[in-house]
């Protein structure tokens, strides 16, 4: 019998090409050959899909893990940073004590000689390890942003921890904020290594570490997120708003079972009672003063933090002026040191009406908090300036008064309405000083005022071009001829950014990528495997690993997160 095959079938059996391949023109052929070619592309397509729906899964995982994980950053910080509170409250009223307790003399002279060396203690500590100078909210920004790594982090917690505690037991005009925002900064670093925490994630259990840290100074979780997103991180991004508050809450609620009530309850502001029109009037006036204060402020603080520290005297000598600063504040009014928070809050109970006094006291106040940021020494600048504000608040409502605008009793609610001013125009965080005096307080009654007067403030502020003072610490820290913190010429940093479903970088291929200049995709981590970008397609939960030069991070870094998320 005779069997006739065709071509086709021929070929298609995976027999030899017959006639030396000329059947390739077959018209079947080339059907036969579409058709592998799509069934190849379903199948890619398919297990691009699969791989896709389980990153998705799995990146909702991770968050849920992110999440858990950033309320046990919360409960650490509390658990270390109330503890900080604490000791300084009890130190300071030790020292309280002893000054006016009016001991002899002689008995002053080896109290002198003890905080004198553990000024000189602190002050080479900072030496040794510089990341702990000042307050430790730029560090936290620069180390959110990988400008800086905390190499040391439990060395480093611990000597920001014991240095903050003896600046302030020995009288400098400094703040607990700072220290506690980096304390909690620190804590989140140390978590997010010993939880094999992934690299795009740990930039977001440092930034809840940092606003902990805060909601511990203050009891204010909210607020604390608030900075986190103004002062910090300086990117709206929900995840590290979600972890911030997280952590913040968890913070917040160890600080209100340590201290359940706070001095600033106590404070009675009264509203006075004016018309709408004089309300303006009064508003936009305070603001312009505020403003135009703050202005000066902005140009004094800078200038002595970089004049007195290029002083050359060995570090005994400098601590020893500082001392007698110190001491001599000491011996005629304890409260204006140790960042003065006692002065003020004894001001808002029941303070003096005598301007003159009252000016003369903020300006030592004044004076001394600039000797004591411009010594390096771990401490910040949070609480010296609403002290000032809030003195500068309580002056102008006895203006006020005297012209018969308002009464005394309303004095203390100007004061409040001060510290939310002076800390807008000074630290350009207005949303973040709003929502602290409002929670700190418990006076609803200043949260509208405070809008009204922060914006103002505010505005006056773009039109005077002051720069935040948190912005111009972290610049400092990079210049060219800072020897704490030198750079090296075309040095290049490393950022981690995380794919999410619906962002721009979601189903892209590498090579198809448009990225700003000098920025290169080098690695690409997926189900804890390093894979290289060439031929990729980007899914959901990706860890991208984007190099860039490090003078480009600050003007990158919210442009390529951006292109990774979906806000």
């Amino acid at each position: 019998m005779h069997i006739q095959i065709h071509h086709s079938d021929y070929y298609r059996a995976g027999k030899p090409r017959p006639y030396g391949g000329l059947i390739q023109n077959h018209p079947r052929y080339e059907f036969i050959q579409t058709r592998t070619e799509l069934e190849k592309w379903k199948n890619k397509w398919k297990q691009w899909s699969n791989l896709r729906k389980w990153q998705i899964w799995k990146l909702k995982l991770i968050d849920a893990r992110l999440y858990f994980v950033s309320i046990f950053v919360g409960l650490l910080t509390g658990l270390v940073a109330v503890p900080y509170h604490y000791l300084l409250w009890y130190f300071f009223d030790i020292r309280k004590a002893f000054f006016t307790a009016h001991y002899p003399w002689y008995w002053h002279i080896p109290l002198f000689f003890l905080l004198w060396g553990v000024l000189i203690f602190v002050a080479r500590l900072v030496k040794r390890m510089p990341l702990i100078a000042g307050g430790g909210i730029p560090q936290t920004r620069a180390a959110i942003n990988g400008r800086i790594h905390y190499n040391h982090p439990f060395k480093e917690l611990i000597a920001k921890f014991i240095g903050g505690i003896l600046a302030l037991s020995a009288g400098l005009s400094l703040g607990r904020e700072g220290p506690s925002v980096q304390i909690g900064s620190y804590i989140g670093t140390l978590i997010s290594r010993w939880g094999n925490i992934l690299k795009g994630e740990r930039k977001q259990l440092l930034a809840a570490g940092a606003g902990a840290g805060l909601s511990a100074a203050f009891a204010a979780p909210l607020s604390s997120s608030l900075l986190v997103i103004e002062s910090i991180e300086r990117f709206d991004a929900p995840k590290t708003a979600i972890t911030t508050l997280l952590a913040g809450v968890v913070a917040g609620g160890v600080a209100s079972w340590m201290f359940p009530t706070t001095p600033y309850h106590l404070i009675n502001a009264v509203t006075p009672d004016l018309s709408f029109a004089r309300q303006a009037e009064l508003y936009i006036l305070f603001a312009a003063i505020m403003a135009a204060i703050a202005k000066l402020y902005s140009l004094i603080v800078p200038f002595f933090q970089e004049r007195l520290p290029a002083i050359k005297l060995p570090i005994p000598v400098k601590m020893l002026y500082l001392l007698l600063i110190a001491y001599a504040i000491s011996l005629t009014e304890t409260n204006l040191t140790g960042g003065g928070e006692q002065f003020l809050m004894i001001q808002g109970l029941n303070g003096s009406h005598d301007i003159g006094w009252l000016t003369l006291m903020m300006l030592i106040h004044f004076a001394f908090t600039l000797f004591s940021l411009s010594s390096g020494l771990p401490g910040g600048s949070f609480i010296p300036t609403l002290v000032t504000g809030g003195l500068l608040g309580q002056i102008f409502g006895l203006i006020l008064v005297q012209h018969g605008w308002i009464g005394y009793e309303n004095v203390s609610y100007m004061m409040l309405i001060g510290m939310v001013a002076f800390l807008v125009a000074v630290v350009r965080t207005p949303l973040t000083a709003i929502v602290l005096i409002t929670e700190i307080t418990g006076h609803f009654e200043v949260f509208y005022p405070s809008i009204v007067v922060g914006g103002l403030t505010y505005y006056f502020t773009e039109l005077l071009a002051i720069k935040p003072f948190n912005v111009l610490l972290y610049n400092r820290m990079f210049r060219d001829n800072n020897p704490e913190f030198p750079q090296e010429t075309g040095a290049r940093y490393h950022l981690f950014v995380e794919i999410m479903d619906g962002s721009y970088f979601d189903g892209k291929e590498v090579s198809g990528l448009t990225l700003p200049n000098n920025c290169i995709i080098r690695s690409i981590h997926r189900n804890r495997k390093t894979l290289l970008p060439q031929g990729q397609t980007l899914v959901p939960g990706d860890q991208v690993e984007i190099e860039m030069d490090a003078q480009d991070i600050e003007k990158l870094y919210e442009p390529l997160v951006s292109m990774a998320n979906i806000y």
